[in-house]
């Protein structure tokens, strides 16, 4: 159960993230298309942000790789979440989500990764217990 619950905080952090983001930078992280409107942009691509951490979390995890220590663990995840978001604004057409380069990606990656070291330090233990 406790599974279901980080999948969702991480979905609204990301999700948070991303739609601050777009407010903050709208000239290099652009939200929404003409069927999609910002907030649904947001909403809709921190899914498959999350969805594509959480994939790859789960990879590691099956193949019984050690992600310690703690800094191996933040930089792999920092990748993960910057190809997420590459990924994801890949298929902006679909999912609303358009960046003007990488550098872009690596940056929203980057505050993804510290949000989730921050709700994992702060309720991920607690949701487990």
């Amino acid at each position: 159960m406790y599974e279901h619950l980080l999948f969702l905080l991480y979905w609204s952090l990301n999700s948070l993230a991303l739609y601050f983001l777009g407010l903050l930078f709208p000239g290099s992280v652009v939200l929404g298309t003409w069927r999609l409107t910002a907030a649904e942009t947001a909403i809709y691509a921190g899914f498959w942000l999350t969805f594509f951490v959480w994939t790859m979390w789960e990879y590691v995890l099956f193949r019984k790789v050690k992600l310690e220590p703690f800094t191996l663990r933040f930089l792999f995840f920092l990748v993960v979440n910057s190809l997420g978001i590459w990924l994801v604004s890949r298929y902006a057409g679909y999912t609303g989500l358009g960046i003007t380069s990488f550098w872009w990606a690596f940056a929203l990656g980057a505050v993804t990764n510290l949000l989730q070291v921050v709700a994992w330090k702060l309720l991920g233990e607690k949701l487990k217990g």
